[in-house]
């Protein structure tokens, strides 16, 4: 096998991504004008944005994939970061709350892009070592189907599954494309850094003023028992999202990525996103980023222990004062003292309740419901189990188990701080998988894309380590040849 083959990207892709990057933004800078003007225009621009942006995510993702594939991951990362709130803005602009927003559909329609990966890779999954992507696929597709038969909606079970789909096929992408791991460790990166500065600083701002959209919002989607007042100071911080839970989970895995970034922006990215983090008062996430920090902590180097307990010790210098000052204290110190009194919480004692009904009777449900019919429920293995039955559960968590043994059992191995974070990651998400559903939307993205950028890292490394024998033993038998040709002469 020529492994230069595959460390060198087609020069047509390559050029086009490193000599002609201002189309790209150009590009992306056209989509959020076009956005940005309709959401002006008010009613009746926001009522066309419903088609305009998910069909614009789609039309710019494909162009990305194929121009620009490393510029590609960062707009998909973009879209999850910023599609809630731009379907609360145009809500706001419409005048009412709208139940189900086509809006939401752009980062799912940008990844469906994906798919010409899957269909040129496919005849190659036992080479290429991505069986386990393929079967979880297959388990998805049997919950579908199941759905179906079972009376969901055609239309809601799609929209269902395209959340389903979306990060494994993401995931999938990002391994098959591991020749450009640095490019995509990067875009990440960077991603993260400006997402962690973005969402952390209008976290904080949606705490202290409550604008209007948000407002509109919170008492339309009836999430004011769980996410708070209407009002400053009254609400649980979901900054850009669409609500606390999946905002932390976002939250924990920047402070967790922002500690691979060299970034002079770290620090203020760092404070605005902490701060944020613990407005959200989502304990299952504060638990989340321990647990990840905690085990990233166990599988560095000792140089670079100490850059992580430099960098935690800096930006505890500057999160512990503002979190204890108010208006911040009284919030985030209700919430931590529920972490030492789970017999009266009454969100603990609910979930208790949901893992005895399951081990009651929904353990026996080997066929499953079927994806669309069932809402999201607090439980990850609850509802894996409901929704696929043990026929689909088994392939699609033997399909992960293989895929995050394959990952961390090499882990120690790897001098990449990044790869040890995409672990971290994983970790972080197992402790979100006892509480919510987390196969599909945002909370999916981040187990299937660290997957596959963590094994992609790998692959890379391994690669470049067979290159440089390739060179070692080329560079020795051309000194060979050298010395008798001197001999014969």
């Amino acid at each position: 096998m020529n492994f230069r083959e595959h460390l060198q990207p087609s020069h047509s892709t390559e050029g086009s991504a490193t000599l002609h990057t201002k189309e790209a933004w150009f590009v992306i800078f056209l989509f959020s004008f076009v956005t940005i003007m309709l959401l002006i225009v008010g009613s009746v621009g926001s009522k066309v944005l419903g088609i305009v942006f998910p069909l614009g995510a789609l039309v710019v993702g494909w162009f990305l994939y194929f121009r620009h594939p490393a510029i590609y991951i960062g707009f998909v990362w973009w879209l999850f970061f910023l599609v809630s709130f731009v379907r609360r803005f145009a809500d706001f602009r419409v005048g009412a709350f709208t139940e189900s927003s086509p809006i939401l559909l752009a980062p799912f329609m940008a990844i469906l892009v994906c798919a010409h990966t899957l269909y040129f890779n496919l005849p190659k999954a036992r080479e290429q070592g991505t069986a386990p992507f393929i079967l979880a696929l297959a388990s998805t597709g049997y919950g579908y189907c199941v759905g179906i038969l079972n009376g969901a909606l055609p239309v809601k079970a799609t929209v269902a599954i395209l959340g389903w789909i979306s990060p494994i096929l993401f995931g999938y992408h990002i391994y098959v494309n591991w020749h450009r791991y640095p490019e995509y460790r990067t875009v990440i990166q960077k991603a993260f850094l400006w997402g962690a500065l973005v969402m952390g600083i209008y976290g904080v701002y949606q705490y202290m003023v409550a604008p209007q959209w948000d407002r509109l919002w919170l008492i339309g989607s009836g999430l004011t028992s769980s996410a708070g007042r209407p009002e400053p100071f009254g609400m649980r911080v979901w900054s850009t999202l669409n609500s606390p839970g999946p905002f932390g989970d976002v939250m924990a895995t920047t402070l967790l990525i922002l500690f691979s970034s060299t970034s002079p922006l770290i620090l203020p990215a760092a404070i605005a996103g902490g701060l944020a983090f613990l407005l959200s008062s989502v304990r299952v996430a504060w638990i989340g980023w321990l647990v990840g920090m905690l085990f990233i902590s166990t599988s560095l180097r000792p140089k670079q222990q100490l850059r992580l307990i430099t960098l935690f010790a800096v930006l505890a210098l500057f999160i512990v004062p503002l979190s204890t000052m108010e208006p911040f204290s009284t919030t985030i110190s209700k919430r931590l003292e529920t972490l030492s009194d789970i017999q009266n919480d009454t969100s603990a004692q609910d979930r208790q309740g949901v893992y005895k009904r399951f081990f009651q009777s929904g353990m026996y449900n080997y066929i499953g419901d079927g994806i669309g019919l069932n809402e999201i429920v607090d439980s990850g293995p609850l509802s894996l189990v409901l929704d696929l039955g043990w026929l689909g559960t088994i392939p699609y968590l033997g399909s992960l188990l293989l895929l995050v043994t394959t990952l961390m059992g090499n882990l120690k191995k790897q001098a990449d701080l990044f790869i040890k974070l995409a672990g971290a990651v994983l970790i972080k998400s197992m402790v979100f998988f006892l509480a919510t559903r987390v196969t599909s939307g945002i909370h999916g993205m981040f187990i299937w894309s660290f997957l596959g950028i963590g094994l992609a890292g790998q692959n890379y490394f391994k690669y470049q380590r067979i290159l440089q024998m390739e060179n070692i033993v080329e560079k020795v038998e051309k000194d060979v040849e050298k010395t008798l040709d001197v001999e014969a002469s």
